[in-house]
């Protein structure tokens, strides 16, 4: 008696759906652990990149709403006298939380009128608002409050600072006739940059031309010959990449070269974002997040597909096989039709014929 092979076709079925399993799953492992922290880093550069635009984008949006109120300000300063623009500028800079002062000096560099009448009177010719006013549009870095810093005081023992905006008036007949100036308190400017960096998930820097930080939302501030990124943010050019800060964390990090919108007067400011690597552990996270549920999915439908694969493909011809041998022995049933497939169906059929043949030729 002839030794049958013990593979059968069920078997084989089986194990070709498991191979194919092993090799699916198989090439993303490969792939994970070769590429996989290239991914990462430039799923996290990506994001420090879009992130750190949209927070610049943010303040941008916001400092020229300002500078709009600003010049539908400058527009009505000509119609009023010192008083009713007094009281105007007073009402406009609210409760001096965010807006400290709003003043109006004529071409001569004197207050005429300004919140709550602080410095009316005072020679404002040498300040730097005031002179960058006459030329036009004019914003102005953080600076030490000067004038304002014993009339004003911060109130918790923290120097008073101060951003600008100014823009000459123009009086009926088109000419200069003063500047219109804006002092917005740089702990706003700070808090803002928090409240940023906390929506986004990073840290903020926002840096003057000179490489100086003027505001930030971290705790630390590192020197331009610390950083590489600092450096590179002076020459006003978009860049990023991953460097290790002071505080001894790896960190990506992007540079915005301008923090402007639509008409707002350039600061010079350039923003700088920084995320850290293991903020967004991109291949934990994605697990975490559903990938180990997809997986299991994908391998329960390679399951059943084999399953279905062995039962209406192999299983036939498996039945057809075991009739053959038990013709081959002598039996006169007749096998099955098989309609699964195109050889299952002329295997029976010849079958079929031939033990029709042999019945016959035995009766």
């Amino acid at each position: 008696m002839t030794d049958n092979p013990r593979l059968t076709l069920r078997r084989a079925g089986i194990a070709f759906g498991f191979a194919c399993l092993l090799l699916m799953l198989a090439i993303p492992t490969i792939f994970v652990l070769l590429r996989g922290d290239r991914f990462t880093d430039s799923t996290l550069d990506y994001t420090a990149r879009f992130r750190t635009n949209a927070a610049a984008e943010e303040l941008a949006r916001t400092l020229e709403q300002d500078w709009r109120d600003l010049l539908a300000l400058a527009q009505r300063v000509p119609q009023l006298n010192p008083e009713e623009l007094g009281h105007m500028l007073t009402g406009a800079s609210g409760d001096g939380s965010r807006i400290s002062w709003l003043g109006y000096a004529d071409l001569g560099g004197t207050v005429v009128a300004a919140t709550n009448g602080l410095l009316v009177g005072q020679d404002v010719n040498q300040r730097p608002w005031f002179r960058g006013g006459l030329s036009g549009g004019f914003a102005g870095d953080v600076h030490d409050a000067v004038l304002l810093a014993q009339l004003l005081g911060s109130g918790d023992g923290e120097p008073l600072r101060f951003i600008d905006l100014a823009l000459p008036v123009l009086d009926q007949a088109g000419n200069p006739a003063g500047v219109l100036g804006l002092h917005i308190n740089a702990a706003w400017l700070t808090n803002e940059l928090r409240e940023s960096a906390r929506l986004y998930g990073l840290d903020l820097y926002l840096l003057n031309p000179t490489g100086d930080v003027s505001a930030t939302s971290a705790d630390e501030t590192p020197s331009t010959g610390e950083m590489q990124i600092l450096r590179a943010a002076q020459t006003g050019i978009e860049t990023g990449g991953r460097e290790r800060w002071p505080d001894g964390r790896d960190y990506f990090s992007t540079v915005v070269p301008q923090v402007t919108h639509g008409d707002l007067p350039n600061f010079g400011w350039r923003m700088i974002g920084r995320l850290e690597v293991g903020r967004l552990p991109f291949g934990i996270d994605l697990m975490q997040s559903g990938a180990h549920w997809a997986l299991l999915a994908m391998i329960t439908g390679i399951g059943l597909l084999t399953l279905v694969f062995v039962r209406a493909i192999m299983v036939p011809l498996s039945r057809l096989a075991a009739s053959a041998e038990k013709i081959a022995d002598g039996s006169q049933d007749y096998p099955a039709i098989s309609r699964g497939t195109r050889e299952a169906s002329q295997l029976s059929l010849a079958l079929m014929r031939l033990q029709h043949d042999r019945i016959s030729d035995e009766s």
